[in-house]
């Protein structure tokens, strides 16, 4: 949940890095050692005219509003399936990046600024240009056809992509004017979408099921869960702040969830995560819900959008209260099971439409937001939809008491079901 430049330093001594951005003259990759990570560049451009923009192959961009890099490790222990992405063992972007760039509220430890308009974030900047590689010096490493970008115009990695794609970080076929020959060249994308793209997310990634021969998607659409403490996606916005901001003065950090699934087959039950600070509970906020492309499913969202029928389809959510010694799956309850403590229900009408493409919702109704010290009506107003989760009386769920509005959960259930009409 991170992207910044780097300030390590290259095996043969001075700045490594793109060329673009450290200077010098073929500076190294700043894991050229290792044989089982790669460094990637994203830049983003204001215009279409990558010339402008100051890009060139195997350099990068001299011009570009925002860059990032990243490092990815390509070993099949750190592939989806793998056990270095559960035990950490593959670093910190893990091949499961999803950079949030900073968030859009400038008191957040994570705020980000545009390289060209330093007072402007980069957080919902428009673009129309996206320079993507891999470091020349890792190219030895992997095929960059299977290291690939998704580039979200909603938060965490939800919603469309320009053009309903994910870029490669090799183009197959460049154009002609940039005088290349052989097999293609680094990719260096103009989305042709008729219209202003936003960015509010990235997620650069090795695609193991394209690159492992046999390797089968996952059957279902991508459908992910983000959980804030705090209303508003907010205290803080990313995943990697501390702060306390629960009642009694301790710290949770955002959470997320993302599964393949497909209508009808149950969804996913589970106990909530163990990296939660208070496990097996989460204090919740705010929980937003989108359909993405990141998850790497046998459905992509535009495809799976065209397929349903999204005015009879909803994405139905209820959260759990077991207690301190909170079953697994395995041994909850069903659906009905009536210690679920709120429930929602979102028509997919809010999940497929390009503008209106993921739904945050908050616990309770607004009505504590006066005297909420982290409320900011200029940052926050409007943010999520207050009073969509219920009880089961079918009043707006408003907390318990102790901790305001928030909602303590230890399990959920969350499903795509049919005959539904939702909210």
């Amino acid at each position: 949940d991170d992207g910044a430049n780097s300030t390590e330093v290259g095996s043969a001594g001075g700045a490594c890095g793109f060329q673009s951005m450290v200077g010098g003259n073929d500076p190294p990759s700043c894991v050229e050692t290792n044989p089982d990570e790669i460094m990637i560049g994203v830049w983003l451009c204001e215009d279409d005219d990558m010339g402008s923009c100051g890009c060139s192959d195997y350099y990068g961009c001299d011009n570009a509003a925002y860059y990032g890099e990243y490092y990815i490790n390509i070993n099949d222990n750190c592939a989806p399936w793998g056990a270095g992405t559960k035990s950490g063992a593959c670093g910190g972007d893990n091949n499961m990046i999803c950079d949030t760039l900073g968030g859009w509220r400038p008191t957040d430890a994570g705020y980000r600024t545009r390289r060209d308009k330093p007072s402007e974030s980069v957080y919902g900047m428009q673009y129309k240009g996206i320079k993507f590689e891999v470091h020349p010096d890792d190219l030895w490493k992997v095929d960059p056809n299977f290291v690939k970008l998704g580039v979200f115009n909603e938060d965490y990695c939800m919603g469309p992509t320009p053009e309903g794609v994910l870029y490669n970080a090799w183009d197959q076929n460049p154009d002609a004017s940039r005088n290349l020959k052989g097999d293609g060249a680094p990719g260096w994308w103009v989305p042709n979408t008729g219209h202003d793209n936003v960015v509010k997310s990235l997620r650069p990634f090795v695609d193991f099921y394209d690159w492992m021969a046999g390797a089968q998607y996952p059957s279902g659409v991508g459908v992910k869960m983000n959980v804030w403490p705090d209303r508003h996606m907010s205290t803080p916005f990313d995943q990697i702040q501390t702060f306390p901001n629960l009642p009694d003065g301790s710290s949770q950090q955002a959470e997320d969830q993302v599964w393949c699934m497909n209508n009808g087959d149950g969804g996913a039950w589970s106990r909530v995560w163990e990296s939660s600070a208070h496990f097996p509970y989460v204090p919740a906020g705010s929980i937003q819900f989108g359909l993405s492309d990141a998850a790497m499913c046998s459905w992509d969202r535009q495809t799976y959008c065209n397929a349903i029928d999204k005015d009879n389809t909803c994405l139905a959510v209820r959260l759990y209260y077991y207690g301190d010694n909170a079953p697994d799956s395995s041994g909850m309850g069903d659906w009905d099971d009536d210690r679920w403590v709120a429930e929602t229900y979102i028509n997919m009408h809010h999940l497929c439409d390009d503008n209106d493409n993921s739904f945050c919702i908050n616990m309770g109704d607004g009505s504590t937001d006066a005297s909420d010290q982290f409320y900011n009506d200029a940052t926050d107003k409007g943010v999520c939809a207050d009073a969509w989760f219920t009880d089961h009386n079918g009043n707006p769920y408003l907390g318990d008491g102790a901790n305001g509005p928030q909602l303590w959960f230890t399990n959920y259930i969350v499903q795509i079901m049919d005959n539904c009409q939702g909210g």
